[in-house]
């Protein structure tokens, strides 16, 4: 009996997660002294895909842009992805799952690489703040619905 109960508990686990794409354009020359701090633009989004059954890739895509009197310092285009295995968890609860709770875990990978890209490129650590992403599903509803309904 136990084994069946088992069996039948919910279940997840991020089987793996990785950069699926990384791009950053330094548009000032090395050394360039900047006085005053730069205007940064951030675009965060999450997007989720079944891919068989049990699992599903969640993609963070985090796009950011610097500038300072107009002139672009840097732009940094990060893809960020999650395979998940999630069972016996009810269809009600799956895009919270994908959509909140699975970006939550892999934001932090994400931030860092963006700092790490940042500092290495010359210019200051780039910290992104946290994301309430709760409230970016709920911003995305109507589009993620139909991505996930149709995945």
């Amino acid at each position: 009996m136990s084994e069946i109960r088992a069996q039948l508990e919910p279940n997840f686990t991020i089987l793996a997660q990785g950069i699926r794409d990384l791009s950053f354009e330094n548009q000032v020359d090395f050394g360039a002294n900047f006085d005053e701090q730069p205007e940064i633009e951030i675009d965060i989004q999450a997007d989720g895909k079944k891919i068989n059954d049990e699992t599903y890739e969640v993609t963070l895509m985090i796009n950011v842009e610097a500038k300072q009197a107009e002139k672009t310092l840097f732009i940094v285009e990060l893809q960020y992805m999650g395979l998940c295995q999630i069972q016996h968890v009810p269809a009600e609860v799956m895009p919270s799952l994908l959509m909140i709770q699975t970006p939550t875990l892999l934001f932090p990978y994400a931030r860092q690489i963006i700092s790490e890209v940042t500092s290495n490129a010359g210019f200051p650590p780039l910290f992104l703040q946290p994301v309430d992403f709760a409230a970016l599903y709920q911003d995305q509803q109507p589009e993620v619905g139909v991505a996930i309904g149709n995945a």
